[in-house]
């Protein structure tokens, strides 16, 4: 069965249920139009050929951990909290529920620390610039949530505060508008200090920590390490963004609870 033809499968019964979206694991064509109403999350940098050589249990199971990462997007990009989508791929279409993605991403988890507006602003900056990057190249970068004045004492400023002195409503992370600054100021070496109501306090930061008894997987560099180490000495929560991969992290207690893949494009075609 051709692409476009598993393209119009899934948009057809995309129609049928009410959908929230299609996710599309498979070059897009025409026929997306058929659903101008139903956004199509295009998913790219999947080698899906290798499926190809997999019994059909391990294909839907390769599926399901797409359509997770998808239905991770969806919930935090797109405020999408419930509902079924359909994914469609070269070998199988598949129904999945958004609360998969939710419960993976259970923010609950984290709001004895950061509250839950907070934590969804950060990581949903944090994949655009995963995503987009700055001046056509990629960059990383992280923020460090909680406490400012407990996060101070155990970092220094590398440079001028960019955020020193700036008006509250300028530092707001949850205000969408304020973006822009923060994606301009993440090329800037150090990391981002924001506070539990959201405000951005400092940038350009290094973190005063030694990385003892901190245990993390293999080929994550310094930043990582310093992250999960300043979570694992004080009650804070840091986000990572990786400049090689994309991938965004969520560190707490010295560990990485959650890993998010950036490669995944949200755009409506129809």
């Amino acid at each position: 069965m051709n692409g476009d033809l598993m393209l119009a499968t899934a948009c057809d019964v995309a129609e049928k249920i009410g959908a929230r979206a299609v996710v599309s694991f498979v070059e897009p064509a025409p026929v997306l139009a058929k659903v101008p109403d139903i956004p199509i999350i295009r998913v790219q940098e999947l080698q899906l050929d290798v499926l190809k050589d997999l019994t059909m249990h391990d294909i839907l199971e390769v599926s399901e951990r797409h359509m997770l990462d998808a239905a991770v997007h969806l919930y935090l990009r797109r405020n999408l909290e419930t509902g079924l989508v359909v994914g469609v791929f070269p070998y199988a279409v598949i129904l999945y529920d958004i609360e998969e993605g939710k419960n993976f991403i259970n923010l609950k988890d984290f709001s004895d620390i950061v509250p839950r507006e907070v934590l969804h602003a950060a990581l949903s900056l944090a994949l655009e610039i995963a995503v987009e990057g700055r001046e056509g190249r990629a960059i990383g970068t992280a923020f460090i949530i909680g406490d400012p004045e407990e996060i101070f004492r155990h970092s220094h400023q590398a440079i001028l505060n960019p955020y020193q002195g700036q008006p509250g409503t300028l530092r707001d992370l949850k205000n969408r508008d304020n973006w822009e600054s923060v994606k301009e100021f993440a090329q800037l070496d150090g990391v981002f200090v924001i506070d539990k109501t959201g405000e951005v306090r400092a940038a350009g930061r290094y973190l005063d920590v030694t990385g003892r008894g901190i245990s993390l997987p293999g080929g994550l560099g310094g930043r990582h390490r310093a992250t999960a180490s300043i979570t694992h000495e004080i009650p804070v929560i840091g986000i990572t963004v990786s400049e090689s991969g994309g991938m965004v992290r969520i560190f707490r207690d010295g560990q990485c609870k959650i890993s998010i893949r950036s490669d995944i494009r949200l755009r409506s075609d129809g």
